[in-house]
């Protein structure tokens, strides 16, 4: 029993001593000393503010257009014939080609009734002209003479006198002859010439086909004559003038030829709410240019004095940035001249101001900052 007790004794003893011997090595020990002069201040980047003078180049795709673009749409009824230019999308044709010809024989044969009907009359009021007005009669027998069924009417003789004008009214001489001339014009309409070089880029109507007054048979473009509409935002409108000579660039960024800006759109497209610029294609161009190709326009030559450019997302709430005074962040307020895609144009602070050029998050104003150009 006694040996029991010293056993438990013994052990109690020597966790104490061992108890005792951990805690005078681990007063031996050194703490680390504390870097009291560390403080959790963050970066921020910075540039100086400078100012200089930045040419203007702003870079915008657009979309070839034609500059004349025509619907042919029919003013009389009738069956398409052959006219030698096929109705086809994409065909060629030269100014003065017949583009659409309508049937026209019945009415020709009409035509050519009113003209006998108008000579029968005119035949008839010979006599009187010769006993009443003998002076008149050889110049309405020149004119009897020079009228050809085959041909347009000649130009009517002149009048010289009240008494001879309600002589050739009471015999309906000048109605018919009126008449026969608004129907000489409406001839004309069932034949629709090329108005200039082009090519159709939508038919309607084929050969065959029986068109009626109004219906469009086709739409034609005008070649080589091509513009450039460029929407532009409308916030960037004001920098765009007519005159300005514009770059365009292809699909590497390869300049393929020169060109002008013509016209400023005088609305804002719903759509997009961009405003639409059209620039004249130079026809002089060596590259080959199509309808609806996209294309970029590169519009420079403008130049801002007394500027500084960065990045856009510096700039918070339209207008204002973060500039360092002494280790602390100050709000201050810019002029915006130009905003670009990435970047902004400006005006505004003071020169050498360290401007801060990072977006910032979760910042006070008067917070401490460390700055890293």
């Amino acid at each position: 029993m006694k040996r029991k007790v010293i056993i438990v004794v013994l052990v109690l003893a020597l966790v104490g001593i061992s108890f005792v011997v951990m805690n005078v090595f681990i007063g031996m020990k050194q703490s680390p000393p504390k870097d009291v002069n560390r403080k959790d201040i963050p970066y921020v980047r910075v540039r100086s503010v400078v100012y200089d003078t930045i040419l203007l180049s702003i870079e915008e795709q657009g979309r070839l257009v034609s500059n004349i673009e025509v619907t042919i749409s029919s003013e009389v009824s009738g069956r398409i014939m052959e006219s030698g230019v096929p109705l086809k999308i994409g065909h060629h044709f030269r100014k003065g080609d017949l583009l659409v010809n309508i049937y026209d024989r019945d009415f020709s044969m009409s035509l050519k009734a009113q003209k006998s009907n108008f000579l029968n009359r005119l035949a008839s009021v010979l006599p009187d002209i010769k006993v009443d007005y003998p002076e008149r009669f050889d110049v309405w027998m020149e004119f009897f003479n020079s009228i050809n069924l085959e041909k347009p009417l000649p130009k009517l003789p002149h009048i010289e006198s009240a008494k001879e004008k309600i002589f050739l009214a009471s015999r309906n001489i000048l109605g018919e002859y009126f008449g026969i001339q608004s129907a000489q014009v409406r001839l004309q309409k069932y034949k629709i010439y090329a108005p200039f070089d082009g090519s159709y880029v939508t038919v309607n109507l084929q050969e065959g086909a029986v068109v009626a007054p109004g219906i469009a048979v086709a739409r034609i473009i005008e070649k080589g004559n091509l513009e450039l509409q460029v929407p532009i935002e409308s916030r960037d409108i004001g920098w765009f003038n007519k005159g300005d000579n514009v770059e365009i660039l292809g699909e590497r960024g390869e300049r393929i030829c020169m060109g002008r800006l013509v016209r400023k759109a005088g609305f804002v497209d719903h759509g997009t709410q961009s405003i639409s610029v059209f620039v004249r294609i130079d026809p002089r161009s060596a590259a080959p240019l199509y309808r609806g190709q996209y294309l970029t326009a590169r519009f420079s030559g403008k130049k801002l004095f007394n500027v500084m450019e960065i990045p856009r997302n510096a700039v918070f709430r339209t207008n204002q940035v973060y500039v360092v005074e002494d280790g602390v962040l100050h709000r201050r307020e810019i002029h915006v001249v130009k905003i670009n895609n990435n970047t902004l144009i400006f005006r505004g602070l003071k020169k050498g101001a360290l401007l801060v050029v990072e977006p910032m998050v979760k910042v006070t104003e008067n917070m401490a900052v460390q700055t890293m150009e």
